[in-house]
């Protein structure tokens, strides 16, 4: 049986090297994309939405079943005042990777591997299929080439995978045409989802600052 991946399950097998499990970009990157693809997920099901661009309010407060995604409108509920995209994204990233990949190690598609390097821990989650592990890149290549096999879901995916600095899993070498058309892509979201990849852009620029500094 075929596992339907979510967004987040797509951003993190894009994120990580299907071989060795590692991290393709930094930690704190990669964090803060999957934080805003968790977030997407509640878009995308109608359970959330962004209000004048940035804030976000609860659509449905029902619950759909789903962990990751659950634990995210669960926090939103708890809370009286609407928050930003960004704010929210920043607030979700601390457990995202974490809690996605215990999506995918549920699915078979990963395994965690603990170990140590330069005296510090390292998770890595290298995939039980590469070739299944491969499919959301796979899926971005071929929508670059068949734009009317585009769905909202894969947009999203292209903005955050732009966002996120991946565009050379996606294109190879060709990370500038690359860029420019997963932008394309991106450019036809709903107001909602722009609003959301915005918001996760800002977070991470925010990230790439502090790195800097």
């Amino acid at each position: 049986m075929t596992t339907v991946l979510l967004l987040a399950d797509d951003l993190f097998l894009v994120g990580h090297d299907q071989y060795t499990g590692r991290a393709r970009i930094d930690g704190a990157v990669l964090d803060t994309t999957l934080a805003g693809a968790v977030l997407g997920e509640l878009l995308l099901a109608g359970r959330v939405e962004t209000e004048n661009g940035m804030f976000v309010t609860v659509r449905d407060q029902r619950p759909y079943g789903e962990r990751v995604s659950d634990a995210a409108l669960a926090e939103i509920l708890k809370q009286r005042e609407s928050r930003t995209v960004r704010a929210w994204v920043e607030y979700l990233r601390a457990d995202a990777r974490a809690m996605v990949a215990t999506r995918l190690l549920q699915a078979g598609l990963v395994e965690r591997v603990a170990g140590r390097r330069r005296m510090r821990s390292v998770v890595r989650y290298p995939a039980t299929d590469p070739s299944a592990a491969a499919a959301p890149q796979v899926r971005l290549r071929y929508v670059l080439d068949h734009r009317e096999a585009l769905d909202a879901k894969s947009a999203v995916l292209a903005g955050l995978v732009a966002v996120a600095g991946l565009e050379t899993v996606v294109g190879g070498d060709s990370d500038r045409p690359t860029r420019a058309a997963l932008a394309e892509l991106r450019s036809g979201l709903s107001a909602p989802l722009q609003a959301l990849v915005l918001g996760v852009e800002s977070a991470v620029a925010q990230v790439t600052l502090s790195v800097r500094a």
